[in-house]
């Protein structure tokens, strides 16, 4: 029971990497959040892998953290972001490839287009929004695309590089007075 009120009340919080772990599989969800973003503050290599298994939490306010934690790990959590697209569940994916198109790392444009190629609707839907905010970056991917010999490929390629030019031309908006 004191256990129980000292976790509830955020006293003696694990800073150990074992005691995080530890906490990150609580079977308390706000355990679990607050696990999610002492993470987040931490740049080894195991948190990254921490952090997936968070973004697949059955509650939102552990995945929203988990999300935002990998979001400030930046380019070292690319690697963990690519391979969470190939996740079969839709809610692990999505985030990942809009995390993706957040960081705009270019190691990620190729993994992207495979997945709008290949992956489920809800999937290739969030990895075209990612290519199109990755915008100039993702061009030279994108003209490769165009000359795929699947028609769905070259289409969605085709429309993309219209978006990314379109916002390139477009004059940056007024702010508002």
């Amino acid at each position: 029971m004191l256990k129980w009120l000292a976790q509830w009340f955020g006293l003696g919080s694990p800073s150990s990497p074992r005691g995080l772990r530890e906490q990150a599989r609580d079977p308390e969800p706000e355990q679990r959040r607050r696990a999610a973003e002492q993470l987040g503050a931490i740049s080894d290599p195991w948190v990254r892998d921490e952090l997936l298994i968070l973004l697949k939490d059955m509650f939102a306010a552990v995945r929203d953290a988990a999300r935002e934690s990998l979001r400030r790990q930046g380019a070292p959590a690319v690697g963990v972001l690519v391979k969470a697209l190939e996740d079969s569940d839709p809610q692990v994916a999505v985030p990942a490839a809009e995390i993706l198109g957040d960081l705009k790392h270019p190691d990620a444009v190729r993994p992207l287009l495979l997945v709008m190629k290949f992956g489920s609707l809800e999937v290739r839907a969030a990895a075209i929004r990612a290519l199109i905010r990755y915008g100039q970056a993702a061009v030279p991917a994108l003209e490769a695309a165009v000359k795929d010999p699947d028609p769905w490929t070259r289409m969605r390629g085709e429309e993309i590089l219209a978006d990314i030019r379109a916002a390139s031309a477009a004059p940056p908006p007024s702010p508002p007075q």
